[in-house]
């Protein structure tokens, strides 16, 4: 039979595939399940700019809608905030600010910067509540300032960020599998190779600096969420300069401290803890983790930021290879960053995926993830630790 006149063959192939295409949506979409299904209607709902326009109109959803709006714009001026931020401690405004209520004038000549531009960058930082005007033109730090001006860890921190900005430039390529060469792989060298153990002593001399500087608040966490008062010796495995140790040690004076690293970050550890009169209380081993014996005299071991690092693989040897060394009963104790479903976890996990993608090694792991790793290299009693504040670690402890 021919077509209808003013219709081809094709066209009224075209409209058959459509209809099955739409017919086959129609299926799929109905097999959902329902709380998937109303989720899609309500994003129908919210695209929808008729519909934004008669919640502005309600003022209890209009507080919502501002509040979802102001998240957004969060999202899209994030990289102009942070680089308020970058330029607050770069010019070291808000050291300037420690104890002090200046003017900007006064700022501006001791700064060396235009009185004009300054002005600017200070009621910049106001809106963003990092400084604060007290009185006409008279300013001081508001909280998060006074933050960043008293930890050095995190000023350092905000430094390094410019690193991870360049490899940002283009980021859709850190999604190609051929993108490995990146800023942030070269300064943590030991992910690059497969010999860690050979880095000398000027290939870990920043990034280790780094990781002391940073570790205040990771150490005040763990230490608020674990009671060491019973453990006798402490191992902090990947321990660097021997941050946590030091920590550790001022809150518990009877507890003997033991470090396990690369040799060449052992040998900073062991200057840096005698430096804090802590050398007869410590002993200092030099090693790779994933291969070499690690000593087995403690009874508490800790894995502070160490394999969150590492991807799967590696992780798996590394705790193999802990699980082989260790006495039985020997407590572990892994202390990181792990995504979850909190506000602060969920922040971590957007943060240091993205980090760890230009890094090139690692990923933020829920403590699910960790205890099933734990648990397949043989590890016993897991279980899960809150910290007081989830952006910083959450904890997950076990038993050799």
């Amino acid at each position: 039979m021919a077509p209808p006149a003013g219709q081809d063959k094709t066209s009224i192939s075209h409209r058959w595939r459509t209809r099955n295409q739409e017919a086959a949506s129609t299926h799929q979409h109905e097999a959902l399940p329902f709380g998937v299904r109303l989720r899609l209607w309500r994003n129908r709902l919210i695209a929808s700019r008729a519909f934004r326009r008669n919640i502005a109109r309600l003022p209890i959803l209009r507080q919502i809608s501002n509040r979802k709006a102001n998240a957004l714009f969060r999202l899209t001026g994030g990289f102009i905030f942070s680089q308020v931020l970058l330029t607050g401690v770069r010019t070291g405004l808000y050291d300037r600010l420690v104890d002090k209520a200046l003017t900007s004038e006064s700022l501006a000549t001791a700064m060396n910067l235009p009185h004009d531009r300054l002005r600017t960058l200070l009621r910049v930082n106001a809106d963003l509540g990092i400084v604060r005007e007290v009185a006409t033109d008279l300013w001081i730090l508001d909280d998060a300032g006074v933050v960043v001006a008293a930890d050095r860890g995190l000023a350092a921190m905000i430094l390094h960020h410019e690193m991870l900005y360049r490899d940002l430039m283009e980021p859709q390529h850190l999604l190609t599998p051929d993108h490995e060469e990146t800023e942030l792989r070269r300064y943590w060298a030991y992910v690059r190779g497969a010999e860690p153990g050979n880095l000398d002593a000027a290939s870990i001399a920043d990034y280790s600096t780094l990781m002391r500087e940073s570790q205040t608040m990771m150490s005040d966490c763990i230490l608020a969420s674990y009671d060491f008062r019973q453990v006798r010796v402490l191992l902090d495995i990947g321990g660097g300069d021997g941050a946590f140790l030091a920590a550790a040690a001022a809150a518990n004076p009877e507890l003997d401290l033991r470090l396990f690293d690369l040799p060449s970050v052992a040998e900073r550890a062991r200057h840096h803890l005698a430096t804090l009169g802590l050398a007869a209380r410590s002993r200092v081993h030099g090693g790779d983790f994933v291969k070499d014996d690690i000593p087995a005299e403690a009874d508490c071991v800790t894995l502070i930021r160490v394999l969150c690092d590492h991807d799967d693989a590696r992780v798996a040897a590394i705790l193999g290879n802990l699980h082989r060394s260790l006495r039985p009963n020997t407590r572990v104790i892994v202390a990181e960053a792990m995504a979850g479903s909190s506000e602060g976890a969920r922040l971590s996990s957007a943060y240091f995926n993205i980090y760890f993608l230009a890094m090139g090694s690692g990923r933020c792991r829920s403590d699910q993830e960790i205890s099933k790793l734990l648990a397949k290299a043989g590890f016993a009693a897991i279980r899960t630790i809150p910290s007081p504040n989830p952006l910083i670690a959450t904890l997950v402890t076990a038993v050799r």
